[in-house]
Parts: C-alpha cells; sequence; structure tokens
C-alpha cells in the first residue's frame, strides 16, 4: 500500500525513540556478550542502505505478474521440434512506463480516488524526486507525518465508502511522490531523470485505474526480464556499500575501543589512592558502603536492587531510580562484573563497583547507546533482596 512508503522514509531518515538511554532490559539484563568481534554504532550515511527496499519492489512486481499472468499467453504454436517461446518483443521506452503504471497500482493511489490536480501533484512529486531535484529527507519529518496522516485518514475514509472524503493538499501528495521514489527504489534500480517523463506518463495511467489493464498481461514476461537484472544489481550494490560502511564503522570502533581502554586502565589505577576499594581476581574493583545481611547472593540467586550506572567521566546511561522500582533479575544473566560485583554484599547492602571493560560490555556494547566500545563502567548499587 501507498502508506508503507512512509514506514521506510521514517527508516531511511533514521527516527529513532526519544528514549536514547539504555534500559534495564538493554544494559544491566543482558549477559556479557564475551569475546566477539567488534559492533559499534553505525556510522551516519548520506544514502539508505536499499538492500531490502529491491527486494520488496521485486516481490512487489512479481506479485503483481502473478495476478496478471492468470493463463498462458497466446502465441503462434512453434513449428517442431518445439522450442522455448521466445519473449514478446516490448520497446524498452514501453517497459519503462510499464514500470510507473506498475508503481501506481503496487501502491494503491487508484484507492484515494484522486481527481486530476492530486495525481498531478503526486506526479511532479515522483519527478522531483527522479530528477534529485529535491531529497525528501530534506523535509521536517513533522512535514511528512502531516503529509502522511492525510493520506492514511482518506484511505480510511474510502475503505468504510464515507459519504465525503478528507482532503489530500497538493504539497502533501507532492512531498509523497518524493517518497514513492525511494519506496519502490526506482533510483537504486538505475532510473533517473532521463527516464522520467516516461516513468510519470505510466504511473499516471495506473494512478486512474482500477484495475490492471490487461494490455499488460502479454508485456509482463518481457517486463521481468527487463527489471531483473537491474533488480539484481541493485541488491548486489546495496550489499556492497553496507559491508563498506561496516567495515568503516569497525574500524572506527576498534580505535575508540583502544583510546577508551587506555583511558579505563588509567581510572582503575587512580582508584588506588581510596583505601576503600577494594579489587577481585577476575579485575573488578569495588568499595562496599553498606555489607548488608550476613547472608549474600551467589551467582545462583536472583536480586532485586536498585542501581545507577555512569561512565567514568560520569555520564548516565541508566537507572533504576529514574525508573522509579528496583530491577529483578538472576545475577548469572548480566555482565560479569556487576554479578559478581552484587555477591559481596547481603540484602540491604549498598556497594559501587567500576567494571573494566572486558568485564562489561567490551567492544561490543548495544549501538546506539551512551557506552561506547571499551568503556568502563561504574555502578552504585543497593541490594534491597535475594530472592
Amino acid at each position: 500500500m501507498l502508506l508503507a512508503a512512509s514506514a521506510l522514509f521514517f527508516t531511511a531518515c533514521g527516527e529513532q525513540s526519544a528514549d536514547v538511554s539504555a534500559s534495564a532490559e538493554d544494559v544491566v539484563i543482558l549477559e556479557s556478550p564475551g569475546s566477539v568481534a567488534v559492533e559499534v554504532e553505525p556510522i551516519a550515511v548520506t544514502e539508505p542502505v536499499v538492500a531490502e527496499a529491491v527486494a520488496e519492489v521485486v516481490e512487489a512486481v512479481e506479485d503483481v505478474a502473478a495476478a496478471v499472468v492468470t493463463k498462458p499467453v497466446a502465441v503462434p504454436a512453434p513449428a517442431a521440434p518445439a522450442g522455448p517461446i521466445a519473449l514478446l518483443e516490448v520497446p524498452e521506452s514501453k517497459l519503462i512506463e510499464m514500470l510507473g503504471y506498475l508503481t501506481a497500482q503496487s501502491g494503491g493511489v487508484a484507492t484515494l480516488k484522486l481527481d486530476a490536480a492530486g495525481i498531478a501533484a503526486l506526479v511532479g512529486g515522483l519527478q522531483k524526486g527522479l530528477v534529485a531535484e529535491m531529497n525528501p529527507q530534506d523535509f521536517p519529518q513533522e512535514a511528512m507525518q502531516a503529509a502522511f496522516g492525510q493520506a492514511q485518514a482518506r484511505a480510511e475514509a474510502v475503505q468504510a465508502e464515507a459519504a465525503e472524503l478528507p482532503a489530500i493538499t497538493l504539497d502533501a501528495l507532492d512531498k509523497i511522490g518524493m517518497v514513492m521514489v525511494m519506496q519502490s527504489g526506482l533510483s537504486q534500480l538505475g532510473f533517473g531523470a532521463a527516464d522520467a517523463e516516461l516513468i510519470a506518463k505510466g504511473f499516471t495511467a495506473g494512478a486512474l485505474a482500477t484495475e490492471i489493464d490487461p494490455a499488460m498481461e502479454a508485456m509482463m514476461p518481457a517486463f521481468q526480464a527487463f527489471i531483473q537484472p537491474r533488480a539484481e544489481a541493485a541488491q548486489a550494490q546495496a550489499q556492497a556499500d553496507q559491508a563498506e560502511a561496516q567495515a568503516v564503522a569497525e574500524k572506527a570502533g576498534a580505535t575508540i575501543a583502544v583510546e577508551n581502554m587506555a583511558a579505563g586502565q588509567a581510572f582503575i589505577e587512580g582508584l588506588s589512592a581510596d583505601a576503600a576499594v577494594q579489587s577481585s581476581a577476575s579485575g573488578l574493583y569495588y568499595k562496599i558502603l553498606e555489607p548488608g545481611s550476613d547472608v549474600k547472593p551467589t551467582m545462583s540467586d536472583k536480586v532485586l536492587v536498585h542501581y545507577k550506572g555512569t561512565l567514568i567521566d560520569g555520564t548516565p546511561f541508566d537507572s533504576s531510580y529514574d525508573r522509579g522500582e528496583p530491577a529483578e533479575f538472576p545475577l548469572n544473566g548480566v555482565v560479569k562484573g556487576f554479578g559478581e560485583g552484587l555477591t559481596k554484599v547481603g540484602a540491604g547492602g549498598k556497594i559501587v563497583l567500576y567494571i573494566p571493560s572486558e568485564l562489561g560490555y567490551g567492544n561490543s556494547p548495544r549501538p546506539g547507546g551512551a557506552i561506547k566500545p571499551g568503556d568502563t563502567l561504574i555502578f552504585e548499587c543497593e541490594l534491597v533482596e535475594i530472592l
């Protein structure tokens, strides 16, 4: 459906939850990742990776083809011996026009029941996207959300057979048309300014048609033969771009990890000035503020804990206090340093944990979080109860 374009747009633009701090489930509850390959927060890129989008457009085309080609195409019987049936010869210009038609059909444009001006606005946005005159990522997300909100309201009204349909502004349709270029993967398939007029012509016809034109039936095999190599090339390029971006990210992450581990080591060494700080054989450092009860948890126990986590520079990344309730979890289900540290106090006890990278998240923290590769972690904990 047309509204699927909005999901792809906001994903490509990097829309994320407003809460960028790690939650209890994202930080403390996770098991220690152990020794794994470096994974870091993805580097921002100007073009979205579109392997999934390309696959979707190929699948959409195949779905349309399956719906259209309901019986064998009528062709003259070949002379004996029988051989493969040749594809119907269709000019490339007609196939490009057909791409526009199928784009409108797979997008469900006709179901919006737009008038001529509305279709023209949608086509205008499509052309702007193809010629790269404007980039939908340059618009505020609020404006794009409003545009798709209008489209969704109208689609719902059509489905409900409302007597009066909500209006969609021409500006909203223009923006939606640009996003449809991204949704369909037209640019990644190699179509651009030189093809904009033909695609627009086919799109206009498809936007008006409530049913697939029977004339498309005979051309569908030729269209599939035309589009498949482009789709495969686009997908290969997208995968290559993704691999390159990942390699760059891993290299940058390795550099960051080395720097953060050095900073963490210097911080740990500085703890020697505090006589109250103790260390264990594993490399964990801790300070007991209140010992609590004589009974201490083991690694096989579940506990109820209040805690606050920060980096060595004071940056907070998680806090059960901020959530207003302690967290419950098994000690063998958290990062090594955190689990071990809580075995040092009893119920009611309070402790500060200084967790080196190798006992925390190493080089593989949650992407997008405050914790970076090689970071040393500090937790202020209160063991509320041994469960």
